[in-house]
């Protein structure tokens, strides 16, 4: 069975209308999978229902066909990442498995531990590197891309703009895994925001913020994860949580 490539596209198609991929795209579908003239292809539109298609030309640019009638249905996404600061490595995948586990929402925040908070020049060129992982993340998994990465937000926003009874705070001084608050009566039947700490974790006065501001404080188990651990482990729980809803 070969494996469905998904490629981005700016707007809705016609049904069994053609389609010129950007240049890159064109470049990753002859050069790099080696697919041609016939095979089946998926698009995605930027709201995010799936469009099958077939490869016409190899171009450049490539061409395909739409042949589906009717898209695949945009899947909602109702978990988001807030996260702090650590190695740009380390951010890249988070970013790109939060996204692939249906995170529809990524926000970096500067936090008391932060570490070395980048220029805005230097945000900006890592900002436009991450939206590229988010968008490749999405095409691999048929999910809208995100519209953008947020940051960098200060923490006390983070608490703050995030709808109560929504977020919950990650930190080995929880009072109860994650999974568990998710499930308890009052947990969020909504969306579900999940705030992971930078590399050196959240300070005593931040948790507290967060607890005074009504965020519940969770657990991921007995061990110290790096950060970007934590972030995919708790997308994945949230997840896994709005899934079996």
């Amino acid at each position: 069975m070969r494996h469905t490539f998904r490629y981005l596209i700016p707007h809705a198609p016609e049904p069994g209308g053609e389609i010129a991929l950007s240049a890159e795209d064109s470049h990753h579908l002859t050069r790099v999978v080696r697919r041609g003239p016939g095979d089946d292809i998926e698009l995605i539109d930027p709201e995010g229902r799936r469009w099958a298609a077939v490869v016409v030309s190899s171009g450049p640019p490539a061409s395909v066909r739409v042949t589906s009638d009717e898209p695949v249905p945009r899947e909602e996404a109702v978990v988001s990442l807030h996260l702090g600061l650590a190695e740009w490595g380390r951010l890249d995948m988070a970013v790109e498995k939060a996204v692939e586990l249906g995170a529809g929402e990524v926000t970096l925040f500067v936090s008391e531990r932060a570490g070395r908070v980048p220029e805005p020049d230097a945000w900006g060129r890592r900002r436009e590197r991450l939206e590229r992982v988010a968008q490749a993340a999405a095409r691999q998994c048929g999910r809208a891309p995100l519209e953008r990465v947020r940051g960098l937000v200060p923490f006390v926003e983070v608490i703050t703009e995030i709808p109560a009874g929504e977020g919950y705070l990650i930190d080995p001084r929880g009072d109860a895994p994650l999974l568990s608050a998710l499930r308890a009566p009052g947990g969020s039947d909504a969306r579900i925001a999940v705030v992971v700490g930078p590399q050196a974790g959240f300070s005593e006065g931040e948790v507290a913020l967060a607890r005074a501001g009504g965020m519940p404080v969770c657990t991921l188990g007995p061990t110290i994860l790096r950060a970007e651990t934590a972030a995919i482990a708790a997308v994945a729980i949230a997840a896994a949580v709005c899934e079996a809803r």
